[in-house]
C-alpha cells in the first residue's frame, strides 16, 4: 500500500488545470521551432487549450509563440491562419496535456511516463 501511495505524490495532478508548454514570443528565430528550453505550464482551471502561433516572416525568420490559450484569442479548435504583428501565421489551438509541444517533447513526455509505469510494475511486485 506504501508504494502505491508514494506513487500518487510524484504524478503531477491534472484536475487543477491543463498542461501547456510555454516558449516565446520569439520575434526573429531562425526556425520554426522554439529556441531554448521550452517550459511546461499548468495554466489555469478555467483555460481552453494551449496556443501555437507560428509565422513565417519576409525576411526569412519565424514568429514563434506556445502558451495556454486567453479568452481574448480567437479559440477554434484545430488550425486557422491569423495575423499577428502584421505577419501571416498559423494559430493552432489543442485541448490535451501538452498538446502543443515541439519536436523532441513528445518523446521525453513518453519516457517519463514509461519510466512511472516501470516503477509502479517493480513496487507492486515487491
Amino acid at each position: 500500500m506504501l508504494p502505491q501511495l508514494l506513487l500518487f505524490t510524484i504524478l503531477p495532478i491534472s484536475t487543477l488545470g491543463l498542461e501547456c508548454f510555454t516558449c516565446g514570443v520569439f520575434l526573429s528565430a531562425p526556425e520554426p521551432m522554439c529556441r531554448g528550453e521550452i517550459r511546461n505550464n499548468s495554466c489555469a482551471p478555467e483555460n481552453l487549450g494551449c496556443l501555437s502561433i507560428i509565422g513565417h516572416k519576409a525576411d526569412g525568420t519565424y514568429y514563434v509563440e506556445k502558451r495556454c490559450a486567453e479568452k481574448t484569442d480567437d479559440l477554434t479548435d484545430g488550425c486557422i491562419n491569423i495575423g499577428i504583428r502584421g505577419i501571416a501565421a498559423k494559430q493552432c489551438l489543442c485541448k490535451t496535456d501538452l498538446c502543443n509541444s515541439s519536436p523532441g517533447q513528445p518523446f521525453r513526455t513518453c519516457l517519463g511516463l514509461g519510466l512511472l509505469g516501470f516503477l509502479y510494475a517493480f513496487w507492486r511486485i515487491v
